[in-house]
C-alpha cells in the first residue's frame, strides 16, 4: 500500500460514533492509521491535535474532524452510495451486517491531503472475536472485537485494548 501514495489511510471502523454512522454511514477507526510524512499531512495531524488538546475519544475526534474536512470523493460518490457493497451475514448474528466493505478514496479541500479508507478484506475490523485463519489471503490488518464474557463496559473496553492488534 505504500506505493499507492496516499498522505493518509484510514480503516473502516464498526458504528461508533453512532450519529456519525447514522449521517453519512460509515464511520472509520481512531487506532488504524498510516500516515506518510507531507505538509498536507501535518495539516491533518495539527487540525487533529488542536482538536484533542487533553483527554479525547479518539474515535470521536477522528470521525468529527473527518467529516470537516470538506472531502471530494475520487469517483464523486462517497463510500455510502446506494450501490455500495456491504457485509451479509448468513447466521443469526447480524452485528457485521450492513457495513462497507470496498475501499474509498479522495481528497481535502482544506487540508489538500489525500487519503484512502482501506477495504475491510485489507483492514479487517469485525465483530466476533479472533478467527482461526485471516479472513483472506489479502488481509493485512486485524482489529477484532473480542468481549470474553465481559458485561461491564469499562472492563470490555480494557478487553478489547489487551487484544491489541493482530498484524497478520
Amino acid at each position: 500500500f505504500v506505493e499507492e501514495g496516499y498522505d493518509v489511510y484510514h480503516a473502516y471502523e464498526m458504528r461508533y460514533p453512532k450519529k456519525v454512522y447514522h449521517d453519512h454511514g460509515f464511520v472509520i477507526n481512531g487506532g488504524q492509521h498510516f500516515f506518510r510524512s507531507s505538509e498536507a499531512t501535518l495539516r491533518f495531524l495539527d487540525m487533529a491535535a488542536n482538536r484533542c488538546v487533553e483527554k479525547c475519544d479518539d474515535q470521536v475526534m477522528y470521525n468529527g474532524l473527518f467529516w470537516e474536512l470538506d472531502i471530494e470523493w475520487d469517483g464523486g460518490d462517497p463510500p455510502a452510495h446506494p450501490e455500495a457493497i456491504r457485509v451479509v451475514s448468513h447466521t443469526a448474528d447480524k452485528t457485521n451486517a450492513g457495513l462497507l466493505v470496498e475501499s474509498a478514496t479522495g481528497r481535502s479541500r482544506l487540508t489538500n491531503h489525500t487519503f484512502k479508507i482501506w477495504d475491510r478484506d485489507f483492514a479487517w475490523r469485525l465483530s466476533g472475536g479472533l478467527p482461526e485463519l485471516c479472513p483472506s489471503k489479502n488481509n493485512w490488518l486485524g482489529m477484532p472485537s473480542v468481549n470474553n464474557g465481559q458485561t461491564d463496559k469499562i472492563q470490555l473496553k480494557l478487553a478489547l485494548f489487551i487484544s491489541g492488534m493482530i498484524i497478520a
